[in-house]
């Protein structure tokens, strides 16, 4: 029974002179992250700055190869080219004339002035493409 008192006795006193010769020891240290915080920010902020700068750039790839797409496109399929003809009844029909006088001006059939505005009905009239 004296060995546990004096066991006991020396643990109370080792840990009561670790106390007082190392406080730090038996507290947890205040750790202070807003300088880790602000680091992380920063690097936040210049990734987002990097990624639109990158996003910035595809964006004018992107549209430097659409505009190369079309040039290649135009050069293998060239826009179709109307006859006189065709160019000389839609001029008259953008005027306001209508399928018999644009005929007889021409020197064309009804049937053939009609057929010829209805192909190109959706085509925008020659005045307004110069």
């Amino acid at each position: 029974m004296e060995f546990f008192l004096v066991f006991t006795l020396g643990i109370a006193v080792a840990v009561l002179g670790l106390f007082l010769l190392r406080p730090g020891l038996f507290t947890r240290p205040n750790t202070d992250f807003s300088v880790l915080e602000v680091m992380v920010e920063e690097a936040l902020e210049q990734l987002e700055q990097r990624q639109a700068e990158i996003l910035a750039e595809i964006e004018e790839q992107h549209n430097a190869l659409l505009e190369l797409q079309k040039q290649i496109l135009s050069s293998f399929f060239p826009e179709p080219q109307q006859s006189p003809k065709v160019l000389a009844v839609l001029e008259l029909a953008s005027q306001g004339k209508d399928v018999e006088q644009i005929a007889k001006k021409l020197g064309l059939g009804v049937g053939e002035v009609e057929l010829i505005l209805e192909l190109n009905k959706d085509s925008e009239p020659l005045a307004e493409s110069t």
